[in-house]
């Protein structure tokens, strides 16, 4: 905005300093801001009638009334930069949490000042054991390769450089945790729980200290008292190598396919039966018939090569599916080992051995 005014020295020194100080600070135009109070009172000191001049009283009455303005103007823009503050992620009470037993899923180390949080990982049985990291981009930083790793939890120990051994940038890296336990390398689940032991800021973010790794708020899937042996949930990490049951298991899709192998279902006698497959929002997605001649008493399994009844590929995630028969349902339940941790749709799940089928902690029956 440019302020002019003729023969006024004082209405000049007046003008440019305030231009002068607009320069220097880019405010937001307000429908009644200090650049209109200034505009109306410099034509009103240009408009004045030369035989009866403004009153030095009023002129400083104004004046007054624009520092008041200005005042009033800083305290709103102090407001709303405390109200700022108080963003999705801090309205939390971060403090609840403390001495309360969480489990949450890790995937990320933040980087600050060269210093690295480190990363989690747990193995049921010795694996050898390779992690890449990768920045926000999905761009590759480094490849560890941690070599055989015995049974246990296991922090990544990453020392914060890249392929090349510069340091990086400070900022949020993700980690995959491949683990070959003698079937080829897979990913591993990084899922840790424990007590909050504290809070801690990186790069002005704040996480839950659970066992010396920051865990982001949001990833959490559950919380409860330790105190309350009633509500103390017992580590998930506990279901790795046992054997669990479950009349609700869950089909992954990933990259397009199916994991693991066929779906089963068990007849008692043999006869027709038409296989249901729904998405997690309860929607139809393909129906399968097997007819009487194709099926068997006991054990059947059917293909499914994600794809809809229009022959369209399905999106990626969890669906499930159901049986039924002219004589009723039929049981789909399943046993089998558990071997890993899959963390989906806010949730995690037991990922089974043999079929590859996923399981619901809720869902389950029994456990060996």
């Amino acid at each position: 905005m440019t302020v002019s005014s003729a023969g006024n020295s004082s209405l000049d020194s007046i003008t440019s300093s305030y231009q002068s100080t607009a320069t220097e600070k880019s405010e937001t135009a307000d429908a009644l801001g200090k650049d209109d109070f200034l505009t109306m009172l410099v034509a009103q000191l240009e408009n004045q009638d030369p035989l009866n001049p403004m009153d030095g009283t009023d002129f400083s009455a104004q004046l007054a009334q624009f520092s008041q303005l200005e005042q009033l103007m800083n305290l709103n823009t102090s407001m709303e930069t405390l109200a700022a503050s108080f963003s999705d992620d801090s309205e939390k009470d971060l403090m609840s949490y403390l001495g309360k037993q969480v489990s949450g899923n890790v995937d990320s180390m933040q980087v600050e000042n060269g210093q690295v949080s480190g990363g989690f990982f747990s193995l049921s049985e010795n694996a050898d054991v390779i992690i890449n990291v990768t920045d926000e981009s999905g761009e590759t930083v480094k490849t560890l390769f941690e070599g055989t790793k015995s049974p246990g939890a296991h922090l990544v120990e990453w020392d914060g450089t890249d392929a090349n051994g510069d340091a990086v940038a400070d900022g949020t890296y993700k980690y995959t945790v491949l683990a070959n336990m003698g079937t080829g390398f897979q990913e591993l689940p990084t899922t840790v729980t424990g007590v909050v032991e504290g809070i801690a800021y990186s790069n002005e973010t704040p996480y839950l200290v659970v066992q010396g790794v920051l865990i982001d708020p949001d990833s959490l899937t559950s919380v409860s008292s330790v105190d309350d042996k009633d509500l103390a949930p017992e580590s998930v990490l506990s279901y790795l190598g046992h054997t669990v049951s479950s009349d609700q298991p869950i089909i992954s899709v990933e990259d397009g396919a199916v994991s693991g192998e066929d779906l089963t279902f068990n007849l008692e006698q043999q006869e027709a039966a038409i296989i249901r497959i729904y998405d997690p929002w309860d929607n139809l997605v393909q129906t399968i018939s097997v007819n009487e001649a194709d099926a068997v008493a006991g054990e059947n399994s059917i293909n499914w090569n994600a794809v809809d009844d229009n022959g369209y590929g399905v999106s990626d995630g969890l669906y499930y599916y159901t049986v039924e028969t002219a004589s009723g349902t039929a049981e789909i339940s399943i046993s089998e080992e558990v071997s890993g941790i899959k963390y989906a749709n806010g949730s995690q799940y037991l990922v089974l051995k043999d079929t590859g089928r996923l399981v619901a902690i809720s869902s389950i029956t029994a456990i060996n």
